[in-house]
């Protein structure tokens, strides 16, 4: 079998909404998300925080893939969204190729609670991961697209004892759909050293991280990650500056 070039991409959309923080009129602006994504051109698009209305009206991953060109598309809602009445954050998978296999993982949720800048009560709001795997005709690449809590808007540490089953979990699944080498994961994670977090699944033979302390927010801080399997070579990364409050992140690979 001959290599195959693929574009792999991470994005946390924040509902369509442009700025900091997903705030700038708290209107979205999906046409500009579109804009980005036909730039690129990626072959697979991981979207977290991705608006779903479940059923009432296109969700923002189908539009998306409309608008791109992406025959295959799937949305997983997480939670109820804290950026727009009747929504739900969702995330989201775009591909160039079948779509297969597809999981939702709900991490257990620890009910923390906490208060806004602004004085306004936070409840942790549930995450997970999907696990998929994307059907390249000869050969197939396992994927996870998750979104991890923000524990540090909670006065916790993913590194803390209590956390160690949530990533137990990510690892057993990653190391599960990774045994071939061929898989990626796209991840919000919301903290910078993933190798912290997952340290099995980064072992040698296992998965490597693609631009490890590379900001992904206009913050200076790395929320956002791409791990690859040991049988793909990476050849190029990708981390752009929007206007949205995450990078649009992008890995080109020979699988």
């Amino acid at each position: 079998m001959s290599p195959t070039l693929l574009k792999l991409a991470t994005w946390n959309i924040g509902g369509g909404i442009l700025g900091e923080s997903h705030q700038r009129d708290g209107i979205p602006s999906l046409d500009y998300y579109a804009s980005v994504l036909k730039e690129h051109v990626p072959d697979v698009v991981c979207l977290q925080e991705a608006h779903d209305y479940d059923g009432r009206q296109e969700g923002q991953s189908e539009y998306l893939a409309r608008c791109g060109g992406y025959p295959y598309v799937a949305s997983f809602p997480t939670s109820e969204s804290h950026m727009a009445e009747n929504a739900s954050l969702a995330l989201g998978i775009l591909s160039k190729f079948p779509i297969k296999d597809v999981t939702y993982k709900q991490f257990p949720n620890f009910r923390l609670e906490g208060a806004s800048p602004n004085g306004e009560p936070w409840k942790l709001h549930d995450k997970g991961y999907v696990v998929a795997s994307i059907d390249l005709d000869d050969r197939t690449l396992g994927l996870i697209n998750g979104h991890c809590f923000p524990l540090h808007r909670f006065g916790a540490s993913p590194t803390e004892p209590m956390f160690t089953p949530m990533w137990d979990m990510l690892t057993q699944d990653l190391l599960e759909i990774g045994d071939s080498g061929t898989a990626f994961a796209a991840l919000d994670a919301n903290y910078e050293r993933i190798e912290e977090l997952l340290k099995e699944a980064l072992l040698p033979g296992k998965y490597l991280s693609a631009f490890e302390g590379t900001p992904t927010t206009p913050k200076g801080v790395q929320n956002d990650h791409i791990l690859y399997g040991h049988a793909m070579r990476l050849l190029t990364t990708t981390v752009a500056a929007t206007e949205s409050d995450h990078s649009y992140c992008q890995v080109s690979v020979l699988v």
